[in-house]
């Protein structure tokens, strides 16, 4: 899925999708998903997952 918002915008949906009740499809890894699932570049992803702990740290405090 290609998106139209801005790269920044992009990276936090999907660190929001995977700090929620995320299910892998067909156990992919996370970054190859994030890749396809929102047109991330692999660094993008990383900072997406990086996001996504920061937001799930959030939470349980």
């Amino acid at each position: 899925m290609q998106s139209d918002l801005d790269p920044d915008m992009t990276i936090q949906q999907a660190a929001e999708f995977l700090a929620g009740p995320y299910q892998r499809q067909g156990g992919r890894a996370a970054v190859p998903e994030l890749r396809s699932r929102f047109g991330l570049s692999a660094g993008d992803a990383v900072e997406a997952i990086r996001r996504a702990q920061a937001i799930r740290m959030a939470r349980a405090m």
